[in-house]
């Protein structure tokens, strides 16, 4: 049979265009699957990593976690929290925060050793991985190394800048042998270190346990203890040095425990604070305290104050200050005749959020003290813009053990005099501190040496029996001044 050629040389074209068309396309194919598969593992590294220091993240720190419970070795897990880095953000900005998180990032690449790894959490917070552990001894060497190179300060936007840091341990097994409760365990050491001096680590250990089950227990009492209305308060009279006949009773809080008896509140207080309960215990107790001055009031005593202290790391809340406002309208208090003492300190930085919500107080006829403020001119001096009324020194300041002389405590008096402040010094005990305190100018004096603290329900005795006390308290101040 004769074939043509030119249909041959058709055929094998035809074959050969078609081979290459398939050739073509499974490059293509592959060529696509493989740049697929490529933005794949470029989204799935995303997805694991922190975006601003490229270590790895919460969600990679997890699965990490867990692969290393299923394999059922023993490693540490540290969480880790930066002290101070608020006020770098308030102070230099968040760009210098940036940048000192990437630094800090950078020393974990390049110092930790390989059987360590670290993760941004979020925030100013960070995970470690110690694996292939033997003994405590192993992940401590560990730590004081890199302690060691944090020591050395890091220089952002022109300025050495110390680290401190917080950091809290917990072993597998040992500690625990799930990862909720071993990532708990680490924060609850993390977070005790923190408030037991920082910038160190401490581990998790049977007794920060029970401290851990302590607290949660005692702030289970609290809310029932808030909802059975077993606070009360108990009062201390405050003598005016110039007029010892205007008396100002300071209103302190204290829990009818109905195990333990009564309670102070710097048993409590801080536990109280965790749960937010110390929002409902300011308000409580003003109410209560308000009434106690009408009562006297209708009864005929004169020339009386009451101080209730506040905590003010609420004050900058609107709703909190409006409800206060809302008390002291409810029981028509009149300017001056309540004095709200704000018991914690005010950072300098923060003076403007406070400033709105203090006139609003005064307006509603309150008058402000801030207690036991740190010492120094510039806070003082920033405090003239709050319009506050007094500054309460504690008698640390005119204590025989005193940091500094009485020259200097004439000087800090003289300042708050300046700027219009009256000066109020408190828990006097000791005659030495009475004397300082009436030397160095001090308006208002408080304590035991002068008045014990008595029930609420004594006052109106007290008050009736004053004229009692009033000579040997002129006494006092008189003997004082020599």
């Amino acid at each position: 049979m004769n074939i043509d050629p030119n249909l041959i040389v058709s055929y094998l074209g035809n074959v050969i265009e078609v081979t290459i068309l398939i050739f073509t396309g499974m490059l293509i194919f592959k060529l696509f699957e493989q740049n697929k598969s490529e933005e794949t593992k470029i989204v799935k590294k995303q997805a694991l990593t922190d975006q601003l220091t490229g270590r790895g993240n919460r969600y990679m720190f997890q699965q990490v976690l867990d692969k290393l419970i299923s394999k059922k070795k023993k490693f540490a897990v540290c969480f880790m929290d930066l002290d101070g880095f608020k006020q770098i953000n308030d102070t230099m900005g968040h760009d210098a925060g940036d940048e000192l998180l990437i630094a800090l990032s950078d020393t974990f690449e390049h110092k930790l050793p390989k059987n360590a790894s670290a993760y941004r959490l979020g925030g100013d917070e960070f995970a470690i991985i110690i694996e292939n552990i033997k003994t405590v001894a192993d992940i401590t060497e560990l730590l004081d190394s890199l302690k060691e190179e944090l020591n050395v300060p890091f220089n952002i936007a022109n300025t050495n800048i110390s680290l401190q840091y917080s950091l809290g341990v917990a072993i597998y097994p040992e500690d625990a042998d799930n990862r909720q409760d071993l990532l708990k365990y680490a924060d609850d050491a993390m977070y005790y270190i923190k408030e037991h001096g920082k910038n160190g680590y401490y581990f998790h250990n049977k007794s920060l346990k029970a401290k851990i089950e302590n607290d949660t227990k005692m702030q289970q009492d609290l809310r029932k203890a808030y909802e059975n209305e077993e606070f009360n308060f108990s009062i201390q009279p405050r003598i005016n040095v110039k007029d010892i006949k205007k008396i100002c009773f300071e209103a302190l809080l204290y829990w009818s425990h109905p195990v333990l008896g009564k309670l102070s509140s710097e048993y409590f207080i801080k536990q109280a604070d965790e749960i937010a309960l110390t929002i409902k215990l300011d308000q409580y107790i003003l109410t209560k305290v308000c009434q106690k001055l009408n009562e006297l009031k209708k009864k005929g005593f004169k020339n009386i104050q009451m101080a209730v202290n506040i905590s003010n790391r609420h004050v900058v809340k609107e709703e909190f200050v409006d409800r206060l406002c809302q008390i002291l309208n409810e029981n028509n208090i009149e300017k001056g005749e309540i004095k709200l003492e704000f018991i914690d300190n005010i950072e300098i930085n923060r003076v403007e959020n406070y400033k709105s919500m203090f006139e609003k107080l005064k307006n509603a006829g309150a008058e402000i003290i801030i207690n036991n403020i740190e010492i120094k001119h510039e806070p003082l001096v920033a405090f003239k813009d709050l319009q506050i009324d007094e500054i309460k020194l504690s008698s640390a300041y005119v204590a025989e053990t005193a940091k500094f002389n009485d020259g200097i405590l004439n000087d800090i008096v003289q300042v708050c005099k300046d700027l219009k402040y009256k000066v109020t010094v408190g828990r006097i005990d000791e005659e030495c501190e009475l004397d300082k305190s009436i030397k160095c100018g001090a308006d208002y004096i408080q304590g035991n040496l002068i008045f014990k603290t008595m029930e609420e329900n004594l006052v109106e005795k007290f008050l009736e029996e004053y004229s009692n006390y009033k000579n040997r308290i002129e006494n006092m101040i008189i003997s004082a001044k020599k």
